[in-house]
């Protein structure tokens, strides 16, 4: 076995373990929706990874929805890792927002339900 593949393997057992980690110490829900099957959800860095280590728990559902506002609607350079501080500050908030919106949208979706007698 070479050093380089020794230590890849080392690198990826590290990575299992800290995912692990978060996945046992995670909030066990998705913020935005209330899902709750462990193996749906995942962690979403809230202003995207290269401006904060801000992690909360999400379905696949919400984080991909949240993932695909990033790349489609977010400024030019939100994914580039050298920018000021004040930058990454910014890009940090907007993903609140975002989050904020999602969880708005689904609360209105379900008062709409509880509203109709669908649920």
């Amino acid at each position: 076995m070479k050093k380089t593949e020794y230590f890849d393997g080392l690198k990826h057992r590290k990575e299992e373990k800290d995912w692990t980690e978060k996945f046992c110490l995670g909030q066990g829900i998705c913020l935005a929706c209330g899902h709750d099957d462990p193996f749906d959800l995942e962690y979403h860095h809230v202003g995207a990874q290269s401006n904060s280590i801000v992690l909360v728990s999400l379905c696949r559902n919400c984080h991909g929805k949240l993932s695909r506002k990033q790349m489609k609607s977010w400024p030019e350079g939100w994914y580039d890792k050298e920018k000021p501080k004040k930058a990454m500050t910014a890009f940090l908030l907007r993903g609140m927002s975002d989050l904020l919106i999602l969880v708005g949208h689904n609360l209105r979706s379900i008062s709409d339900q509880m509203l109709s007698g669908a649920i």
